[in-house]
């Protein structure tokens, strides 16, 4: 970790009483270099503070997880009170701290504290042990919060905005203290390598003092005033500057952890999609519902979570869902409820631009799972209507004839609120179809009169998540399959539980998750996770789901350069551009009899990174080589495989989008394929087309694109 004096200086406001003994806040770039004074020091995975906007003047942005402040009093003083603001983004996915203060002896030591539905909680540390106590009080995201701790020989008191909120009898064993700690606890508590105990939020204006405040009427008269402006929580725009393996027109959170994509839809005018999304940190834990909006599926405004988890039946965590337009053509959220048992809840928008939304009363509307099931874990609704009914169906696994199988529960209700639980739509047989033991994310989607039924398996036993599907009809509110072996959404698997709706003018449109596949120490650097895939049409060719790139990407297009025809020999590969990462290229490719011929992608000049990608005709394979790919740390160096049989009688058309780490191919408009690249080296960055055999042919075209509007409104 890494550890700097913040450049800030002290500035004693005119409104702070004369017996404030020091004051910290971030609105100069002069070091704290007086003997007088003591400096605040960063702990930090990023070399430097994140100065933003704060209460007045700047205020440090942390992150969740790697971000605080320390500060050491020598000679020890004798704190007795101390003060700050905080904004939060996000509430923290275990008990995590605003400040705390510890004696010399670290005998003694008090903090406030945050859970993870914003609860105040005051932690006493004494006789070797941590001691929570509930304040009663709860504090709001995105807005600014003043909280003051007041100790004296007697007595402890919590002021949130300058009012007292707290107060307890407490005999004070310490005479003084020497450390602060700011944006986290002192109590340690990880997951893996995550800290759990770290807020995300800005802090500014904090504030020692020597004596127990006994007035708190200029304090509570200046918070009236502050507590009501809006905190801008926007990540700054040079927390991933550098970071060149980050895409710029794919869709993705403005940091932390992501995971699926849900409940695409195009309402008024602009399209809605959410996600799985946990701010506070870099792992699956307490899941709220992302949300973000688009008025063209490439530009993209990421808005605060639309539903959050509360003490009851979600208290687990909002997990994934779908969302549809009711018979009142309102928008209906459908979610699962992480509680003491799964179950489905639903969500009502509060105002026109869908920012706001409320539970609705008498959720849980499903809670737990059907009489006669042992399996606990149902997850991940897809809802839909034939003629007056609501039909509604649920990822499972079930046991028979002791052998685990995925399935889906099927519902029906006439309103969306009264659900009856019919029977499993539909079961896979793993012995023959190898779907696994649990289908998570499931789309039913009709196309004319033919259903696509879709699942992703779970990972098992090392064999990764995948996504498939079935076509075939609905009858007698059953799934019956056309073939009993299903069809990989994929060519190789990697993208995975795609989000499916109409868009405006009618195409069937799906954007799915494409996961890094990273060690937690990779994404610990980079401070973000997993992406979504540019939005795909699906066309329908006798049962087969065909892919091709959503139209809007045109917009993205920069400047062209054609590829004239060429003759490309196995010594002298075609190098089509040098140190670009974010791309578009479409090459027409005659085989000519090769039997090996494909791409290096993100190559470096003297070969120390590259990945190889190309067409086996031998064993009618795509194969992506990343052995090379990478020379950082906990990247996965494999190689990944897909059958596919290609007429190499005919020239094969590649369409390629390039975007920092995600790479997205599409074969003759109807087959593809995605795949994650992390080099080290940001020249890492040839595209170049090759031939292990005789001379190939090509001729084409390539686009260098621009970036997308990827805007915050919080």
């Amino acid at each position: 970790m890494k550890k700097l004096i913040i450049l800030i200086y002290i500035l004693l406001l005119s409104l702070i009483p004369i017996y404030a003994q020091q004051t910290w806040n971030f609105d100069n770039n002069k070091p704290l270099n007086s003997d007088s004074n003591t400096p605040l020091i960063l702990h930090s995975i990023r070399d430097f503070p994140e100065l933003v906007e704060g209460i007045e003047g700047k205020g440090l942005r942390t992150d969740g997880y790697t971000t605080w402040l320390t500060a050491n009093f020598i000679p020890a003083q004798e704190i007795k009170s101390i003060s700050a603001w905080f904004a939060l983004e996000s509430f923290p996915t275990d008990t995590a701290a605003f400040y705390g203060i510890r004696s010399l002896d670290k005998e003694e030591a008090f903090s406030l504290c945050v859970d993870k539905y914003g609860s105040v909680m005051l932690s006493i540390y004494q006789n070797g042990e941590y001691v929570y106590l509930p304040t009663t009080s709860k504090v709001r995201r995105f807005e600014w919060i003043n909280l003051l701790l007041s100790i004296n020989k007697k007595n402890i008191d919590v002021f949130i905005n300058g009012d007292k909120n707290f107060h307890i009898p407490y005999q004070l064993k310490s005479t003084s203290f020497n450390e602060v700690i700011l944006a986290k606890d002192f109590k340690d508590k990880k997951l893996g390598i995550y800290d759990l105990t770290v807020i995300n939020a800005i802090v500014d204006d904090i504030k020692i003092w020597t004596e127990a405040i006994d007035d708190y009427q200029s304090i509570k008269n200046k918070s009236s005033v502050l507590a009501g402006r809006k905190p801008v929580l926007a990540i700054p725009h040079s927390r991933f500057e550098k970071d060149f393996s980050r895409p710029k027109y794919h869709l993705l959170p403005a940091a932390n952890w992501t995971n699926e994509t849900h409940g695409l839809f195009f309402h008024k005018s602009r399209y809605h999609i959410f996600n799985q999304k946990n701010a506070s940190n870099l792992f699956l834990g307490q899941i709220n519902w992302g949300h973000f909006s688009s008025p063209d599926l490439i530009n993209w405004t990421e808005h605060k979570p639309a539903i959050t988890p509360e003490p009851g039946y979600d208290c687990n965590g909002i997990w994934s869902g779908h969302a549809v337009i009711d018979d009142n053509q309102t928008p209906v959220l459908v979610y699962t409820t992480g509680g003491e048992k799964m179950g489905v809840g639903l969500a009502y928008p509060k105002d026109e631009n869908l920012i706001e939304w409320s539970k609705y009363e008498n959720n849980p509307v499903v809670w737990g799972q059907p009489k006669g099931y042992a399996r606990t874990d149902l997850r991940d609704q897809y809802v839909w209507k034939e003629k007056d009914i609501w039909y509604m169906i649920i990822g499972f696994g079930i046991v028979d004839d002791s052998i685990e199988k995925g399935a889906v529960l099927l519902y029906k209700s006439k309103n969306l609120k009264d659900w009856e639980f019919i029977h499993t739509l539909f079961e896979g047989d793993p012995k023959t179809d190898d779907s696994g033991i649990f289908w998570e994310m499931p789309v039913f989607w009709k196309h004319e009169n033919k259903y696509i039924l879709l699942v992703n398996k779970v990972p098992h036993q090392g064999v990764p998540a995948k996504a498939m599907y079935w076509t075939g009809e609905f009858k007698n509110e059953k799934f019956i399959p056309d073939h009993k072996i299903p069809h990989n959404l994929e060519v190789i698997n990697r993208l995975l539980s795609p989000s499916v709706s109409y868009d405006e003018n009618g195409l069937v449109t799906a954007i799915a998750i494409i996961p890094d596949e990273i060690g937690s120490w990779a994404a610990y650097q980079h401070g973000w996770t997993h992406l979504y895939s540019i939005p795909r049409v699906w066309n329908f060719n006798n049962g087969i789901i065909e892919q091709t790139p959503h139209p809007s990407l045109k917009q993205l297009r920069g400047e062209r350069i054609e590829v004239s025809p060429k003759s490309i020999s196995e010594e002298k590969p075609l190098k089509l551009t040098d140190n670009d990462n974010q791309l578009e290229v479409r090459l027409i490719v005659n085989p000519n009899g090769s039997k090996k011929f494909g791409f290096y992608i993100h190559k470096n000049t003297d070969n120390s990174e590259f990945t190889k990608i190309y067409y086996d005709a031998v064993s009618q394979e795509i194969v992506v080589d990343q052995r090379y790919s990478s020379l950082k740390k906990y990247v996965p160096l494999n190689i990944r495989k897909g059958k596919y049989k290609l007429d190499l009688s005919e020239p094969v058309d590649f369409h390629i989008f390039i975007d920092g780490s995600v790479i997205e191919v599409f074969i003759n408009n109807k087959d593809a394929f995605t795949t994650r690249i992390f080099p080290l080296k940001e020249n890492s960055s040839q595209f170049e087309l090759f031939t292990e055999d005789t001379d190939i042919k090509v001729k084409g075209e390539l686009w260098y694109l621009k970036q997308a509007n990827m805007n915050i409104d919080f």
